[in-house]
């Protein structure tokens, strides 16, 4: 290891420009392929107040096709919500809530109206989604089924309300409407597209609010926290049957339910291929992200392979001497194969943190999945976790590969005399 350290650094001293070009296309290659897989684990990461996102199954809409042509999709109401999901077998908690937040104007004593996210949620949804309450309580089951005018809210919120006033207790106003508050917790990342919000407000089966003008449909859907060890196709089989025995009774009308795969997983959710009358495609979605990276990787390994060949003809006499000296073909593939990869993983670490800077501060990144849409970033400890690290780790010996495998064959493939005396 020592030697190809030197042998790095001589090439450096001797090819300067080329040695950095290779070693800044690496890291901005790395870069944008770390980007790119950033955004995609932030989406299915576990991060609080989502903690629960390897063990989370969402229930959202339902889909009914009729004989006369009627085609209908879109959430659910309150009873066929619980219909559906309630009680299901290997199911640790339920909540029965808004799927999306939604833009509401609230006003303190202390200020002027202003634009915050409302989602209205049962009581069930503090022991699946990880607030961290500051101060005061969460509203209780019996609160939730009175739809009382309490809230829970995010901490800034509570600060634009009241400044240094108290806060629980006190009553501000959501769209005219007075509500008291009850408690107070952390902010929240809009990134966790189910369970954030900066202001709770409990909802119920008596809520109808959340239903629409027919039998069935609404804004409600089911948050769902499975058991440990418990495979998530058994839960889809169990909702399988209920969208059966509620097709018996939309038979009479010539109407039928259309399954969509439902509930959905965490990546499901993120990945944004679903919706009220289409099933996911988890096989596209592999594909696209398959493609992204295939360019991303293939453009700069192409220009990265033509700097190697550059330092391999500055070396062509070095590679003659050793192979006149026995070396063999698959030590010199071998041993110049590991030297560009050291110059990869110096460039893929240079990369990587360019990516963590750029990820944790310049929150427009997350847009396109921010239910807010106020560019809150993630956290260091959420952009750096292992599996990031060892996707760039791969990525890197990828890049090398492809990269280095072509010219390092050509330097195995020269004629020993040809070599030695081509620099005379």
């Amino acid at each position: 290891m020592k030697t190809k350290l030197v042998q790095i650094l001589y090439d450096m001293r001797h090819q300067p420009v080329i040695g950095w070009v290779t070693i800044i296309g690496t890291a901005m290659a790395i870069f944008l392929i770390m980007v790119v897989t950033m955004i995609q684990e932030v989406a299915v990461t576990p991060f609080a107040p989502e903690s629960c996102r390897d063990r989370l199954l969402v229930g959202v809409y339902m889909h009914v096709a009729g004989e006369n042509g009627h085609d209908g999709s879109s959430g659910l109401n309150q009873k066929t919500a619980r219909r559906i999901y309630a009680g299901l077998e290997g199911i640790e908690h339920t909540s029965f809530m808004q799927f999306r937040s939604e833009p509401a104007d609230v006003k303190g004593p202390t200020n002027d109206a202003f634009t915050v996210q409302t989602r209205r949620a049962d009581a069930e949804f503090w022991n699946i989604f990880d607030h961290e309450l500051i101060e005061g309580r969460y509203y209780t089951p019996e609160e939730a089924d009175a739809t009382s005018k309490v809230a829970v809210i995010s901490e800034s919120t509570a600060r634009r309300l009241f400044g240094s006033q108290n806060r629980v207790g006190n009553t501000f106003m959501i769209n005219h409407t007075p509500y008291t508050v009850v408690g107070v917790v952390a902010d929240n990342s809009s990134l966790a597209l189910t369970g954030s919000g900066e202001v709770f407000i409990p909802t119920g089966i008596n809520d109808e609010s959340l239903n629409y003008d027919n039998e069935w449909s609404g804004d409600v859907a089911a948050a769902m926290l499975v058991k440990d060890g418990v495979d998530f196709e058994t839960i889809r089989d169990q909702v399988k049957a209920r969208y059966a025995a509620f097709d018996t009774e939309l038979s009479v009308k010539g109407e039928r339910t259309v399954y969509h795969e439902q509930p959905y997983d965490q990546r499901t959710i993120a990945s944004g291929l679903h919706g009220s009358n289409n099933s996911p495609d988890p096989e596209s979605d592999r594909k696209i992200r398959m493609a992204i990276y295939l360019i991303l990787l293939l453009v700069p390994a192409i220009n990265l392979s033509t700097m190697l060949h550059s330092r391999m003809r500055h070396r062509i006499s070095e590679i003659g001497v050793r192979r006149a000296f026995g070396c063999t073909r698959t030590r010199l593939i071998a041993d110049i194969i590991t030297e560009n990869f050291i110059v990869t993983l110096i460039g893929g670490v240079i990369g990587l943190l360019l990516g963590v800077v750029f990820a944790s501060t310049y929150g427009g990144l997350y847009d396109t999945m921010d239910n807010f849409g106020s560019g809150n970033t993630p956290s260091l400890s959420v952009l750096l976790n292992i599996n990031t690290i060892l996707m760039s780790l791969l990525f890197c010996f990828i890049l090398n590969i492809i990269s280095a495998a072509i010219p390092a064959w050509q330097a195995s493939r020269l004629n020993p005399i040809n070599a030695i005396n081509a620099r005379k």
